[in-house]
C-alpha cells in the first residue's frame, strides 16, 4: 500500500471520527466543479492566444469566432450576423416619422403637464376618509392656490409668501366650506370631484381658469346644488351649450361672466338661463354687444359672396372662385381647419393668396366678419394669434416693397396701416400700370377672333 492510498484512509478515518461524513459527497462535487471551472479557463486561454496547426505551427486568431462552431446561415439570428437588433431598426424608422420641431415638443411638453395636472387633482379616499369632505376639499384647494372660507369664520385661509398654510390635519366636526376663490389656479374637471358634498357651499369664484370648459361647467351644476354665487369670468373654453349645464342650479342668484363678449350666442344663453332660474342675475353680460354680433351675423350671411356649406360654415367667394372662411359653426368661434372632405383648407402659415374682389367688398365682408378674413390672409392657419408682432411683420414688408418701387395691396395690411403705404399717389400709379395693362392686352379676344376670321376668309378664296 502506497503513501497516497494511507493519507486517503487516514483521512476518511479522521472524517468519520469527527462527524463531517455526510459532507463527503459536496466536497466531490465541488472538487469536479472547479475542475471543470478550471479546464474551461484554459481552454478561453488557449482560444485567445494561439490556435496549433497539423504542421506544429502556432498562430494567433483574429477573432474569437473562428474558434467557435459555425451555424447554418439559415440558423443564424441578427446578433450571430452582427446585424442590428430589429426593436432598434424598429423604433428608427418610426422616429423617422414623428415632428421634432420646437413647436411639436412644446405640444407634447404642454400634453404631458395636462396628464399630470388630472392625474395629481384625481380624488384620494384615504384624504377624505381622515379629513372629512369639507376638509379635504380645503386643503385640495388651499395646496393648489385658491382660498377658503369657513361658515362662521370671517378669515380666508390661503397659502402665504412661503407656500405655507394652517388647516387642521383631522377631521373637526361642524367644519364647513362657505365661499371658495380659484380664480387663477389651474383647476379642471377631474378636480371638480374633490368638491362633492359641498352642502353649505354659497360663492365659487374661477375666474380665469384656463382650464374650466363646458364640462366643468356641467360638473359644478350637478355637484353643487346649493351654490348661489358663481363666477365664470375670462374662462376662455366656455361655450353658449356648456353655460346651459347650470340649468339645474335652482338656488344660484348670481353669475358672473365678464371677458366672454366674443362667445358666440352666450347672451342668447344667458337669457334663457334668467328664464328657467327667476331668481338668477347675469352680471358683466353686454347684451348689445351681443345682439350686434348677432345682427352683424345675418348681415354677412346677405352678402352676395359668401356661402355656406353642409356644417354651417360660411366662406367668402371671389372672382376666381376661391373660398376664404369668415365664419364658424362652432359656438367656442373656432375657426374649422378642413373642410366637408377632411382635406385642409390652408396648408402654409401665411396665406400669400389675395381674394379677387373690390376693396370695398373687402373691408365690408371683414368688418361683419370680426377681421376674420384679413387674418385668414396674413395670421396663423387656426386662426387663433393675431398680435403687434404680426402688424410690424406686415408693416416692415411693405416699408421694403416701397422701397423697391411696389405697390403693397391694401388688403394684406392690418386695419391700422400707415398711410404712406396706400397714399393717393401710389394708388394713382398702380392704376395707371392697370390701364396700361389693359389697353395692351384688353383686347386679345378680339383680337384673336379677328385673326380667325381672317384666315377663313383667305382659306375661303
Amino acid at each position: 500500500m502506497n503513501g497516497f492510498q494511507i493519507t486517503i484512509r487516514s483521512l476518511k478515518t479522521s472524517a468519520k471520527s469527527n462527524g463531517w461524513v455526510h459532507k463527503w459527497s459536496r466536497f466531490k462535487r465541488w472538487q469536479e466543479m472547479h475542475a471543470a471551472h478550471a479546464e474551461n479557463v484554459q481552454e478561453k486561454q488557449r482560444n485567445q492566444n494561439f490556435i496549433k496547426l497539423p504542421t506544429g505551427l502556432y498562430i494567433t486568431p483574429e477573432r474569437p469566432d473562428d474558434l467557435t462552431p459555425k451555424k447554418a446561415p439559415a440558423d443564424m439570428t441578427r446578433k450571430d450576423t452582427g446585424q442590428l437588433p430589429m426593436e432598434l431598426l424598429t423604433w428608427h424608422t418610426q422616429m423617422r416619422y414623428v415632428d421634432h420641431s420646437i413647436d411639436n415638443i412644446r405640444r407634447y411638453r404642454r400634453y404631458k403637464n395636462f396628464q399630470h395636472m388630472q392625474y395629481d387633482q384625481r380624488v384620494i379616499p384615504e384624504r377624505l376618509l381622515f379629513l372629512g369632505a369639507d376638509l379635504a376639499a380645503a386643503h385640495f384647494l388651499v395646496h393648489r392656490g385658491a382660498a377658503v372660507k369657513f361658515v362662521g369664520d370671517d378669515n380666508w385661509y390661503k397659502k402665504d409668501k412661503w407656500n405655507n398654510y394652517s388647516l387642521p390635519g383631522r377631521k373637526v366636526d361642524n367644519l364647513f366650506i362657505e365661499a371658495i376663490d380659484a380664480s387663477g389656479t389651474q383647476i379642471m374637471f377631474e378636480g371638480l370631484e374633490n368638491l362633492e358634498n359641498l352642502n353649505h357651499l354659497r360663492l365659487l369664484r374661477l375666474a380665469n381658469c384656463e382650464w374650466i370648459d363646458d364640462w366643468s361647467v356641467g360638473r359644478i351644476g350637478g355637484l353643487l346644488p346649493n351654490l348661489e354665487m358663481l363666477d365664470l369670468s375670462g374662462c376662455p373654453r366656455i361655450s353658449s351649450k356648456g353655460l346651459m349645464g347650470l340649468k339645474n342650479s335652482k338656488k344660484l342668484k348670481f353669475l358672473r361672466l365678464e371677458g366672454l363678449e366674443d362667445v358666440k350666442n352666450l347672451g342668447k344663453s344667458a337669457l334663457i338661463l334668467e328664464d328657467l332660474i327667476p331668481s338668477l342675475t347675469v352680471i358683466g353680460m353686454d347684451y348689445e354687444h351681443s345682439f350686434r354680433q348677432i345682427e352683424a351675423e345675418n348681415r354677412l350671411l346677405e352678402q352676395e359672396r359668401v356661402v355656406m356649406d353642409g356644417r354651417g360654415n360660411a366662406f367668402v367667394e371671389d372672382d376666381n372662385a376661391r373660398l376664404f372662411m369668415v365664419m364658424s359653426s362652432t359656438d367656442s368661434g373656432e375657426r374649422a381647419v378642413t373642410d366637408d372632405n377632411d382635406n385642409p383648407i390652408m396648408t402654409s402659415t401665411v396665406r400669400r393668396e389675395i381674394p379677387k374682389m373690390s376693396d370695398q367688398e373687402f373691408e365690408e365682408i371683414n368688418a361683419l366678419s370680426g377681421g376674420k378674413l384679413r387674418h385668414l390672409l396674413v395670421g396663423s392657419p387656426s386662426g387663433y394669434e393675431w398680435n403687434e408682432t404680426t402688424e410690424k411683420i406686415l408693416e416692415h414688408e411693405a416699408s421694403l416693397n416701397l422701397a423697391d418701387d411696389v405697390i403693397t395691396d391694401p388688403k394684406m395690411l392690418p386695419r391700422g396701416q400707415r398711410p404712406e403705404f396706400v397714399a393717393p399717389e401710389y394708388r394713382s400709379r398702380l392704376d395707371e400700370a392697370k390701364m396700361k395693362f389693359f389697353e395692351e392686352f384688353g383686347d386679345f379676344e378680339e383680337k384673336k377672333t379677328e385673326k380667325i376670321e381672317e384666315n377663313r376668309r383667305k382659306s375661303l378664296l
